[in-house]
């Protein structure tokens, strides 16, 4: 063991270096000998003793986890070993792999990050870079260490939290650093399922396997008809148990109407869905164990200013449910003898239609999906999801998830499906309200839009907020770290721009279709590609945000928090007049087309599950990575493609049979019956106007 009492003869930092001192406490430790359970002393012992004899399991457990870090000074995260050669190890011991983490200071209370410039120098001691590291919330920590180790099972993570401790301060204090020791239990990890199997899960199991079941049923049965018809037999399909037709969903979930000028929504959705994929995938892909954390931190000051101000990217389908709100229930109002019951039942329909795919969800990950894996950070992060569901659901089927802490959330995404039925409830009333007294419904709509831009600028500049949500690495690591996403974020009143935008474009658009105003092609195209320069320049702005040695103006973040809600609504509030009025020609067929439309219609199951997709892909990870773009756009496409697919399941499964019958259970019939194959033309088309 090597002492430093004296430090450096200039700064008082060690002369060994940290990797070294590391290596000297770690190279014979072997496990929690002398404290934890009897069963834990003698296995470690046993495996001490094997170890000496170079007996194959002992070596494969010592052999998994490495006792010299590297790649500390440019940010390297975790020091990992090979997690599959220590749990695969069963006899006589059992392996269990562990990540603890080790954080360095100076233990004679020395300040070293005085003096310390911003940017290090050649010749600057490197110890200063570690004892003297400033959290400015964009760095990789220099001064925390996280690695793998392996120990005999038996022994529980305080035992081995209690002998690094020791061995750690036998090692570090001679040379005036302290290195405290955390090991928490849900990072402690052996191959077996320890997820516990209880009355929930078998529920679960068997009402999927029971609706999987009627689903190949109703299929079969379905393909019996058509191969009758086929032979001049007419049979008809029960609607109840024809709405479980895998057929018949995927027949509506195909459909194209060429005509149908609301399906450039569905392209719009498309590309906005696409874009909430990868900046989900970008945000899951910086929290895993990294080798080389300094190409994650140029990302601040080289990287995509898109990523770093694309926290408003929900703004659209907002928008999306405010304009097709307006544009359906219009004429649904405009029936004689529609009343305020009227309102109810659109609400309830709705509701309930939401319903089926959410509950499936929030089953599903609370009793399903943690036996669905496994790895080193597999229960850390998908064990904390299932209980949030467990505890919470309470608040997602009442849609008050938005106001509950950010930590008890049951589905990230739930925030939003609680805020489009907040919505629901308001525009639905506003709509009525245009109906039977038009110039009050207009004006509400604009008092309702003006008051959402009035909150966004008075909560950021009276609470000295930030106008944006910063993805800062606190931020990455827990949401609830940041001030602005735990109560700025998710509240329905401070998301309701993009949404009365919509509305107020449904109107818009109403009157210019009565006066037959339309654009020429010039005014369309240059309009939008000035306003969409002009908006993304918005908000891009936000970027100077990430400077932490910008001076804060309270003024500039809260006139920021009102135009950044407004970009994607402005952008698309002139795409949605030109495309109605005038057109867009030739290039509508981007986003009008049958590959858009159909998956379009899976927005909302998508949306479901596209988090906890992305959870479990990330969650496996065994290995430290060295991150590119490139590695990053592989796993975006990667992850589309499962997150769609498992989406498509969802909806031909439970979205599309539970809306079906729900249709027929408040309004008596689903809008036809399936005769030899086919659900009518007008069913089809009311469903692909609806989704």
């Amino acid at each position: 063991m090597s002492v430093d009492i004296d430090g450096s003869a200039d700064s008082g930092l060690p002369k060994t270096w940290f990797a070294k001192i590391f290596y000297e406490a770690l190279v014979d430790f072997n496990g929690p000998r002398d404290v934890g359970s009897m069963a834990c002393r003698q296995q470690t012992q046993m495996y001490a003793r094997h170890l000496e004899n170079d007996s194959l399991w002992a070596v494969q457990m010592s052999d998994s986890w490495s006792r010299y870090p590297n790649g500390i000074l440019v940010g390297t995260s975790h020091h990992m070993g090979v997690y599959d050669e220590c749990v695969n190890v069963h006899r006589p011991v059992q392996g269990k792999y562990c990540i603890p983490s080790v954080k360095l200071g100076s233990s004679n209370g020395v300040d070293f990050t005085v003096g310390k410039p911003d940017q290090p120098q050649s010749n600057d001691h490197a110890w200063r870079e570690i004892l003297g590291f400033v959290d400015n919330d964009k760095q990789m920590h220099r001064n925390i260490v996280k690695f793998g180790i392996c120990i005999p099972d038996s022994c529980t993570a305080d035992d081995l939290q209690v002998a690094l401790q020791k061995e750690f301060d036998k090692h570090f204090l001679p040379h005036r650093v302290k290195a405290q020791v955390q090991v928490e239990p849900i990072l402690c990890s052996t191959d077996k399922d320890e997820y516990p199997y209880d009355t929930g899960y078998y529920l679960t199991s068997s009402l999927v396997g029971f609706i999987f079941l009627v689903c190949c049923l109703s299929t079969a049965y379905h393909l019996i008809i058509i191969t009758r018809d086929d032979n001049g037999e007419n049979n008809k399909m029960p609607e109840t148990f024809g709405s479980f037709s895998l057929i018949r969903n995927c027949i509506d979930l195909i459909y194209y109407d060429r005509n149908n000028e609301l399906n450039i929504f569905n392209g719009l959705k498309v590309v906005a869905m696409l874009l909430v994929l990868f900046c989900h995938k970008f945000l899951y892909f910086v929290i895993n164990p990294i080798t080389y954390g300094i190409y994650l931190e140029k990302f601040y000051e080289d990287g995509s200013d898109f990523l770093l101000t694309a926290m408003n990217l929900i703004d659209p389908f907002f928008y999306i449910a405010g304009y097709l709100m307006y544009v359906m229930l219009i004429p649904q109002f405009n029936r004689p003898g529609t009343s305020w019951y009227h309102i109810l039942m659109v609400i309830v329909y709705k509701y309930m239609k939401v319903l089926p795919s959410y509950v499936i969800m929030m089953m599903v990950t609370a009793f399903i999906i943690p036996h669905l894996g496994n790895g080193p950070f597999w229960a850390s992060r998908i064990w904390p999801e299932a209980d949030k569901c467990k505890n919470y659901w309470w608040a997602n089927v009442l849609a008050v998830s938005n106001y509950i802490p950010v930590d008890n959330q049951c589905l990230i995404s739930g925030w939003y499906v609680s805020c489009l039925l907040q919505f629901l409830v308001i525009g639905t009333t506003v709509v009525y309200i245009c109906v039977k007294h038009r110039k009050i419904g207009i004006y509400l709509i604009i008092t309702l839009f003006i008051v959402s831009l009035v909150t966004s600028f008075v909560t950021t500049y009276f609470n000295q907020a930030y106008g944006m949500i910063r993805i800062m690495y606190s931020f990455l690591e827990s949401p609830s770290n940041s001030l602005e996403f735990s109560n700025y974020y998710r509240p329905f009143y401070h998301r309701g721009t993009p949404f009365y935008a919509g509305l107020l474009a449904g109107v818009v658009v109403e009157e210019l279709k009565k006066r037959k105003i339309k654009f020429s092609k010039l005014v369309v195209y240059a309009g939008t590609l000035v306003i969409s320069t002009v908006c993304i320049w918005v908000q891009l702005y936000g970027v100077v945000f990430y400077d932490t040695s910008r001076p804060y103006n309270a003024m500039e973040q809260s006139l920021y928090a009102v135009f950044s809600h407004c970009t994607w609504a402005v952008i698309l509030f002139w795409i949605t007049i030109c495309h109605f009025t005038s057109g867009y020609g030739p290039i509508e067929k981007l986003l009008n087309n049958r590959l858009t439309v159909t998956l379009g219609r899976l927005s909302y199951t998508v949306y479901l599950v596209n988090i906890i997709v992305m959870m479990m892909i990330e969650s496996k990870q065994r290995t430290a990575v060295t991150p590119s773009s490139y590695m990053l756009v592989d796993g975006w496409i990667i992850g589309t493609f499962r997150t769609y697919f498992v989406g498509a399941l969802m909806y031909l499964i439970i979205d599309a049979p539970f809306g079906l019958l729900i249709k027929l259970l408040l309004f008596g019939t689903t809008r036809g019956h399936i005769d030899g194959g086919s659900t009518t033309a007008a069913q089809i088309e009311t469903d692909a106007k609806t989704k």
